[in-house]
């Protein structure tokens, strides 16, 4: 989760039978769920649907991970891409890329393909105000440590242990 300083804020999950895509032109079409540079990479792919069930996973996990917010955004504002190693990564545009930076999140995914089926993972990690910086992780962790020892120890008010 990037290391000390991230909390979870939120894990998404999909699971797509690749030949139910078959029968969806929808999704092909340029703008709609994908952007066009997606649409090219699907289709220069080994396996062209395979890919495409793989975006449409991904997709679906994030937004089921993606914390609830006021703001609206389009299926197209969420890229997969793909980094240098060939892991999958979202590139964010538009009201979705603002409200990431906005709320300090980081977004993960993994994808796998097996069995006729692909499944997507999504990781939405925060990093908290103050964190970041190693006494700010140390005051986020101090606190939290604190709260979780005043639940477990309730005060009582003849100052007797309970």
């Amino acid at each position: 989760m990037d290391g000390p300083g991230r909390e979870l804020t939120g894990l998404g999950h999909d699971l797509q039978l690749i030949s139910e895509l078959e029968v969806a032109p929808a999704l092909r079409e340029p703008g709609v769920f994908f952007t066009p540079g997606e649409l090219a990479r699907f289709a220069a792919a080994v396996s062209p649907l395979e890919s495409l069930a793989g975006g449409f996973a991904a997709k679906e996990a994030l937004f089921k991970a993606l914390p609830p917010a006021r703001a609206t955004w389009f299926w197209t504002e969420a890229e997969l891409v793909h980094d240098p190693r060939g892991a999958p990564r979202f590139r964010a545009h538009g009201t979705l890329a603002a409200h990431l930076d906005a709320h300090r999140l980081r977004v993960d995914v993994s994808l796998s393909h097996s069995g006729g089926f692909v499944s997507a993972v999504v990781l939405v990690t925060a990093r908290p105000p103050g964190g970041g910086t190693p006494l700010g992780t140390l005051i986020g962790f101090l606190s939290r440590a604190v709260g979780r020892v005043l639940q477990r120890n309730p005060a009582h008010t003849s100052g007797a242990p309970q």
